[in-house]
């Protein structure tokens, strides 16, 4: 019989980095084999030379444009309680012919892991410009309004166990193709969309039954800890800062208002997406060349948004703000992926 034959395939990345399969075959099934890897490979070629051809602007645009990316998600994910993720990804796998409008051009599994690198930055500065308070002082801090919004101990149990889950997020994610990674992220942004602005609806008779000892610290504590492990995982395979769990699950199974909600849920994602992001790293996802910048930028315009903006919101005007900003961005990368 004859003997199996290898092939391998080597396919760069934009970092420079390659990625090697191997692949046996024998006989008829070997040449099958042969010419679909030489199809692939060839769509592999056209489509590095098409991303050669969009205009980059130069290592130094791209590190402004880099900055850029990371301000704007890091305001934005502050008031909306995120990391700014859902905001960061489309700006950089976004191509365009034109150098000043164009993304990064980063695969969206290199998108995923880059914007985890920056979300936390965002939910820790975001967090301090917010405050951080202690059960002791809650009550006094929320009639100001303005400063100790960060419930810690909340905080602390849903990071205990996001970063458990957060690498098996991130695993899972380097399992699933480019295009379904983004119908994936599409679909969940739009279900998230519409539950914080209908809390009211959802929950209008259980939120009359609620007693005081519904708020017992160690029922507390565990229902965090419930939230943390969801938000954990999704926060790896997204590359978000879980705050798309977190917000909604605090406000609509607890009286939490939606602007402790926000602060708690930016301090409870600083640790988990330290996790995700090593495991992103190990995985080649992280493009070292931008993510410095990201982050120094997404840290600028989280702690802006938190000690001088999302303060001064309406929580009407912020729940509105949520739901549209995930309906948009989920719609728009659902149709990327769809595509």
């Amino acid at each position: 019989p004859p003997l199996p034959l290898i092939i391998t395939v080597v396919a760069f990345t934009d970092d420079g980095q390659c990625d090697v399969e191997e692949s046996g075959s024998h006989g008829k099934g070997g040449t099958k084999s042969v010419l679909g890897l030489a199809a692939r490979r060839k769509q592999a070629r056209c489509s590095s030379n098409d991303a050669k051809n969009l205009p980059s602007g130069g290592p130094l645009v791209e590190q402004v444009k880099a900055g850029v990316i990371g301000a704007t998600a890091g305001l934005v994910g502050s008031l909306a309680g995120l990391g700014g993720g859902f905001v960061m990804i489309p700006m950089m796998t976004h191509q365009s012919r034109r150098a000043l409008v164009s993304g990064l051009g980063l695969t969206q599994h290199q998108a995923h892991g880059t914007s985890l690198f920056a979300v936390g930055s965002t939910g820790l500065f975001g967090a301090i410009g917010y405050g951080i308070k202690s059960d002791a002082v809650a009550e006094a801090d929320d009639a100001e309004g303005n400063q100790g919004l960060v419930e810690l101990d909340s905080a602390m149990a849903i990071s205990a166990t996001a970063m458990i889950t957060a690498r098996f997020g991130a695993l899972f994610a380097a399992r699933l193709s480019e295009k379904a990674l983004q119908r994936a992220l599409g679909a969940f942004m739009m279900f998230v969309a519409p539950l914080v602005p209908g809390k009211r609806y959802l929950l209008q008779e259980n939120g009359e039954r609620k007693s005081a000892d519904d708020c017992a610290s160690n029922d507390h504590l565990l229902h965090s800890s419930m939230i943390g492990c969801f938000s954990g995982f999704l926060s790896g395979i997204f590359g978000v800062g879980g705050g798309a769990i977190v917000v909604p699950a605090l406000v609509l199974s607890t009286d939490t208002t939606q602007h402790t909600a926000v602060a708690t849920s930016l301090a409870a994602m600083v640790l988990p997406s330290m996790v995700g992001t090593y495991t992103h790293y190990c995985k080649g996802n992280v493009a070292l060349r931008v993510a410095p910048l990201i982050a120094l930028g997404s840290a600028a315009g989280s702690y802006f948004g938190g000690r001088y903006v999302g303060t001064e919101l309406n929580e009407d005007v912020m729940k509105a703000g949520f739901s549209v900003l995930m309906l948009v961005l989920g719609a728009k990368t659902w149709k990327k992926g769809a595509t």
